[in-house]
């Protein structure tokens, strides 16, 4: 009886849904651009509100230690932000001169704020 279930939920599906595969698959290639789009704004939009808390963290520490360590990662957050905006399509489009060199350049700016940061809460969690 068990194998007789498991058999159905396997087999009937795949009959129910025999006829329209084909044209199922080639809706979904017609749609990959539109689902591109949509992983790149969500990225975008994650990566802003993910940023967007950090900087409101770090204010709100007002100084400090751990208000330092998140100002730096937040400052280096949004270089790596910048960043990966001129590498956008749309941005790309634009006759900016270097636009390589300033991706490169935010990117790496970015991360050596955020392991200076690092650094510093190393230094707190090991007492120095």
């Amino acid at each position: 009886m068990k194998y007789l279930v498991a058999l159905s939920l396997i087999l009937l599906p795949s009959i129910v849904f025999s006829a329209g595969v084909t044209d199922t698959l080639g809706q979904i290639e017609d749609y990959s651009g539109l689902f591109a789009l949509i992983s790149l704004w969500s990225t975008i939009i994650i990566m802003l509100v993910t940023t967007g808390m950090v900087w409101i963290g770090g204010r709100k520490m007002h100084g400090g230690v751990f208000g330092t360590v998140l100002t730096l990662f937040s400052m280096g957050m949004t270089l790596i932000v910048l960043g990966f905006v001129t590498e956008l399509s749309f941005v790309a489009k634009i006759p900016i001169l270097y636009l390589k060199l300033t991706h490169d350049s935010l990117y790496i700016v970015g991360y050596i704020l955020m392991g200076i940061a690092a650094s510093k809460l190393l230094k707190v969690i090991k007492g120095e």
